[in-house]
């Protein structure tokens, strides 16, 4: 792959220096233009918020980080949602080096993970601390899983070519725009899908308040992607339309047993949050050795939601009675 991106511990220097000692552009001029550390935070944004959700009139929907870095960088969030735009393609007058960039770190995530760190490992000596770049990614946490890996990707499709069905016309469209080839085209709307799969997984944890619906179980001390409590989607992912993929309505939150049972039809739940058994799996709970130790006592006879949470939308849930659900109702007593 011919593009590459280099960078120096001096260069990182250099230029959080140049930031640091940056001042808001006077009204009627125009600001500095955004240097390859920007750039990269910018990139690194798409982890915890949609561009095209914060931007234009909802531009105080960005949540307060973003509001940070734009201060840090003297900027205004709205530009900082601009070049996230300009980074996946969605505007099309943008440089081509600003897609093809997007697309190369989406190649190379070990790669970025390092950039990252190393940009706020070298903030840190400057004395840029938290309050002015905030390391969002958590990138140096005393967490074992420093920078951890995009989150409910099991949610999606193996294939790529299945993950990519229906978005022929937006890669045309790219590749027709910024020439990038069929490989990083095909790269850069992959890693749309997967970056918008990751922010709807963790908006369902959050709105479910890290905690399984079905069973209550909260692993609240171990690290947010320990693999012990995931978030799925009610109406499924490849039935699902764009809008529907990323509604947090249409997640829940389970422990990876019930989070199975669920996806497989052996548990469902109704209109009124109450959660049924199929009845092949009320079957296992009386003849199957253990089955009634998870299937039991332990799972609760209503969904265990926080009081605030957006509730699951009866839409989804009916889908899931209709087409998922393994034979008849039959609630738990």
């Amino acid at each position: 792959m011919p593009f590459r991106v280099e960078l120096s511990p001096q260069q990182v220097l250099n230029h959080l220096t140049e930031i640091s000692q940056r001042q808001f552009p006077q009204l009627g001029h125009r600001q500095a233009p955004f240097n390859i550390i920007e750039t990269l935070l910018c990139y690194g944004l798409f982890y915890i918020l949609d561009p095209h959700k914060c931007g234009g009139a909802n531009i105080e929907k960005v949540p307060p980080v973003a509001k940070t870095l734009a201060t840090f960088f003297c900027r205004t969030p709205g530009s900082l949602t601009n070049k996230m735009l300009n980074l996946d393609g969605s505007r099309r007058h943008s440089a081509r080096e600003e897609p093809l960039l997007f697309a190369y770190l989406a190649t190379e995530p070990n790669l970025y993970r390092m950039f990252y760190k190393d940009i706020l490992t070298i903030a840190r000596t400057l004395s840029i601390g938290e309050e002015m770049l905030p390391d969002f990614l958590n990138a140096l946490s005393d967490d074992t899983q420093q920078m951890e890996d995009l989150a409910g990707q099991d949610d999606l499709p193996n294939s790529t070519a299945i993950l990519l069905a229906g978005e022929e016309r937006a890669m045309n469209a790219l590749d027709y725009t910024f020439s990038l080839g069929d490989q990083l085209t095909e790269k850069l709307v992959e890693q749309k899908i997967r970056l918008a799969q990751h922010r709807f997984a963790i908006d369902v944890i959050q709105n479910r308040a890290r905690s399984c619906v079905f069973c209550g179980f909260e692993p609240r001390t171990l690290p947010g992607q320990s693999g012990l409590l995931r978030a799925s989607h009610i109406k499924p992912w490849a039935v699902s339309n764009h809008r529907e993929r990323v509604d947090v309505q249409n997640g829940l939150a389970a422990c990876p047993i019930h989070d199975a049972a669920f996806d497989y039809g052996y548990l469902t739940i109704n209109g009124g949050y109450r959660i049924h058994w199929a009845s092949v799996l009320e079957e296992s709970v009386a003849k199957d050795p253990g089955v009634y130790l998870y299937f039991g006592k332990p799972l609760s006879s209503s969904l265990l939601l926080p009081p605030h949470a957006k509730r699951p939308s009866i839409a989804y849930l009916t889908y899931h009675n209709e087409n998922i659900f393994k034979g008849d109702v039959h609630h738990r007593l």
